[in-house]
């Protein structure tokens, strides 16, 4: 019987934005912690070059991952060396 590895339901994904050539991390939060209940869970999504800390705040909550991924790639973002 062969076994494949498991896939996390919160597992971070990172992808390069097309047309500016951003990094792109997704990712899942629970604000609600943080923020002592004002806060919201959910996917957020921030610009980061991998290895180095994030820039700024990063947006959301969306409900999934697929629309906090599709929302940077529908808008202009920033170029990042």
């Amino acid at each position: 019987m062969r076994s494949y590895p498991r896939q996390y339901k919160y597992e971070p994904l990172f992808d390069v934005h097309p047309v500016t050539g951003a990094s792109i991390e997704v990712f899942y939060a629970d604000r609600r912690l943080e923020t002592f209940g004002w806060g919201s869970a959910g996917w957020f999504w921030q610009c980061r070059r991998r290895g180095f800390a994030p820039e700024g705040e990063p947006t959301g909550p969306f409900p999934t991952s697929y629309s906090a991924y599709r929302d940077p790639m529908t808008r202009p973002l920033p170029i990042r060396p």
